[in-house]
């Protein structure tokens, strides 16, 4: 024991300890999401990270149903309804019955939601150009590549196809 805290035996395990936690792509990506959540998720929108996924595909893409989001997002169905129903409670989501199609239900941003949607898109924009400023343009393309040959990696490796638009 080191500090309290049980070690493992990295060299028993596949990859060493290049994947002990702190270099493991999966806690990287979470830590640096994390930190991007807090500068653009700010208390008095009320819209949880999780319900945003959502609603940037209503704000990006809607008038939409709520399988639409889900093909938009990596959200499941239940998901994408609690998050609706959140959304709704704030007054940013509005269902509506479709009017072509009266069995198809629709979801779309309210005026406030869209005035929220705006603001947070535009946080989150500013933050994403505030991290890729710290690269190259050269430095940019590489990741942009990198993360295109990891996406792909993990689609192989879970034997899906990404979905349009992941959020």
């Amino acid at each position: 024991m080191q500090g309290g805290t049980r070690r493992a035996d990295s060299a028993a395990l596949p990859g060493g300890a290049a994947l002990d936690l702190e270099h493991r792509l999966s806690y990287r990506f979470s830590v640096l999401s994390a930190k991007m959540r807090r500068a653009v998720y700010l208390p008095e929108y009320g819209v949880l990270p999780s319900n945003w996924r959502a609603m940037a595909a209503i704000g990006r893409y809607g008038p939409m149903s709520a399988s639409d989001v889900c093909a938009h997002t990596t959200v499941e169905p239940d998901k994408v309804t609690r998050a609706v129903n959140a959304l709704m409670k704030l007054n940013y989501v509005r269902r509506e019955q479709d009017e072509l199609d009266r069995r198809r239900v629709v979801l779309s941003l309210t005026p406030q939601g869209r005035k929220v949607y705006n603001e947070i898109e535009r946080a989150t924009r500013q933050m994403e150009l505030t991290l890729l400023d710290a690269l190259t343009e050269r430095e940019r393309d590489m990741l942009g590549r990198a993360l295109k040959k990891l996406e792909q990696r993990a689609d192989q490796h879970v034997g899906t196809k990404r979905r349009p638009g992941g959020a």
